[in-house]
């Protein structure tokens, strides 16, 4: 066993011949330039939206942009009664939304009222039966 181990390091390893095209300095520039090539598309492409993407979002935003001037043109339009009439209508329901939660409060003071009466109506009937 000693022998061999003496032996296999004495004995020449077989390497490998390089290959004149990949130790050439413009293979090895080309090589990486590709790999970064793609990696950036291949990080890009997630990101990247198709054809038909880009037609809707541009459809959409053009919509958008047609609605707000409509209704731009709108408000430059209206004659003088429309908009005091519009003014009217809003300060109304201004009103009404202010003099709801007056009216109604909280509902636990709703449901205790309503017990009190009761009861109140129920010692009255008992008394009148007895």
């Amino acid at each position: 066993m000693a022998c061999d181990e003496e032996g296999s390091s004495n004995l020449i390893r077989p390497q490998k011949p390089p290959n004149p095209l990949t130790a050439s300095k413009s293979h090895q520039e080309l090589h990486r330039e590709l790999r970064m090539t793609h990696k950036r598309l291949k990080t890009h492409t997630c990101t990247r939206k198709t054809e038909l993407q880009k037609v809707l979002e541009k459809r959409r935003w053009e919509q958008r942009m047609k609605a707000s001037r409509d209704q731009e043109e709108a408000k430059k339009n209206r004659s003088p009664l429309h908009q005091e009439l519009l003014k009217r209508h809003q300060r109304l329901e201004k009103l009404e939304r202010d003099k709801e939660p007056q009216r109604e409060g909280p509902e636990f003071l709703r449901v205790k009222e309503r017990l009190r009466r009761t009861a109140v109506l129920e010692e009255g009937a008992g008394g009148k039966e007895v």
